[in-house]
């Protein structure tokens, strides 16, 4: 028993080296996001930023298709010339869609023209390229994850953000409002593919089809299951932006996305990379036929103790926060940001054990509670529009029912991993405990001292 638990301890010690690594790369990366959002904000304002979140919305959708579900048996093909033949299959796929969604676009705005007065040419060329990047970035991420290629994986935040603001700031600043902000961030997206590019397989593409019908059967339960999975689950974490353009607006929109990318600082600084080396972990773990409960269970434990002062602070001073920062008019998504902090904890402490329910098979369990999320997700914004016509009251019942899913989702997760439910249960509820009294105190302090007003 007691070399059991040395063997973990030791697999921590190593996974926190990697996290740390990833997490200084990280930590530059979301400094300069913090840094520029107020000036993104200011220069831009809500109803463009609302436009990217639904440009970025439509095809992190269409990205849960486009490779077919292939792109997580990155991680656990066995050979090393399998494992490059399945990322020129999965990078030929992708390439593929993202011609064909790219003309389908610009075939519909030629004949249905744009709101926000967008070129369909630009458009089209637009989705294609955002498509066919998004893609091959994360892609990228799982090739130099399996190769444990940490020292490029912790620049890529810093690169993306700064040639972001490099491109988008200049030309926002020259006037060009409409496409400044879109030109920007897709530039960082490029240059941060291009960057992983060195390390990836020298082979980029493959069109033959006895490879592609072989891979297709080879990894069908990634197709079959993975596949409707990823959709459903994608669906379910853009519904609130589709939603939400479609009740209340994109100026509404733009508000709330602000308040997601507030809400993302701690999830991208901390959860991503503790998630990313986890799921390198425990794959494995498992190859080698190593039980993994206790690690995961340590995992999320370590994980919601981590996310109690970035919640607290969130939960409490959001909303003082983006009206000082990113101007008065932006205070919306600081009040959206409080109600839906712990919808952001429970997103902390999954991605914080990415890659779980594949590992143990049970992807069915992400297709259930994806599909009731996306329920909730309806019932609550539709709720707050047509009888109370408040995005706030949405977003409340939004949360409690994402809540909800989540602690029913992760018992059943480690009931299959041999680690008592009650166990889980006691270390999450403790924390959020400690997350409501911290935030109720530091509210309280600075309704006293007249920094804040109202609960």
């Amino acid at each position: 028993m007691e070399r059991k638990l040395d063997s973990v301890k030791q697999k921590q010690s190593s996974m926190i080296n990697n996290v740390l690594k990833i997490s200084g790369g990280t930590l530059f990366g979301q400094l300069i996001s913090i840094a520029t959002l107020p000036i993104y904000t200011r220069i831009f304002g809500a109803t463009i930023i609302g436009n990217w979140t639904l440009f970025t919305s439509v095809v992190i959708i269409v990205n849960t298709f486009s490779d077919l579900g292939l792109s997580n048996a990155i991680m656990v093909e066995e050979t090393e010339d399998d494992t490059k033949k399945l990322f020129s299959i999965i990078t030929t796929l992708v390439l593929i869609f993202s011609l064909l969604i790219g003309f389908g676009f610009f075939m519909f705005y030629s004949f249905f023209p744009n709101k926000a007065g967008i070129n369909p040419i630009f458009y089209a060329f637009f989705i294609t390229i955002l498509i066919f990047t998004q893609q091959q970035i994360q892609l990228s991420y799982s090739w130099l994850n399996r190769k444990k290629e940490y020292n490029v994986l912790m620049k890529n935040p810093v690169i993306n953000h700064a040639s972001a603001a490099i491109v988008a700031i200049p030309l926002g600043l020259l006037g060009y409002k409409s496409y400044g902000y879109y030109i920007g961030l897709i530039t960082g997206e490029i240059i941060t593919l291009l960057h992983m590019r060195r390390k990836l397989p020298k082979v980029f593409l493959n069109f033959s089809i006895k490879d592609h019908k072989s891979a297709l059967s080879k990894h069908r339960e990634f197709c079959f299951y993975q596949m409707p999975t990823n959709i459903v689950a994608q669906f379910k974490n853009q519904a609130p932006v589709l939603f939400i353009r479609t009740l209340f607006g994109a100026e509404i929109l733009g508000y709330y996305s602000v308040s997601m990318k507030v809400l993302k600082i701690p999830i991208t600084f901390l959860a991503n990379s503790i998630g990313k080396v986890y799921y390198q972990r425990i794959v494995e773990m498992t190859k080698k036929k190593q039980d993994i409960g206790e690690f995961t269970y340590r995992n999320i434990s370590r994980a919601a103790k981590i996310a109690i002062i970035p919640m607290s602070i969130l939960l409490s001073l959001s909303d003082l926060a983006c009206k000082i920062f990113l101007g008065p008019d932006f205070i919306v998504a600081g009040n959206i940001t409080r109600i839906v902090a712990f919808n952001s904890f429970f997103t902390f402490l999954m991605m914080s054990t990415q890659g779980l329910a594949i590992v143990v098979h049970k992807q069915k369990y992400s297709l259930i509670s994806g599909v009731t999320q996306l329920i909730g997700y309806a019932f609550g914004l539709a709720v707050g529009k047509f009888y109370f016509n408040n995005i706030y009251i949405g977003c409340i019942i939004m949360t409690i029912i994402f809540c909800f899913v989540q602690i029913v989702y992760f018992s059943k997760l480690f009931q299959v991993i041999n680690i008592s439910a009650y166990r889980y249960l006691k270390s999450v509820f403790a924390s959020i405990i400690i997350i409501f009294i911290c935030s109720a105190a530091i509210r309280i302090i600075s309704n006293i001292l007249g920094i804040v007003s109202g609960i």
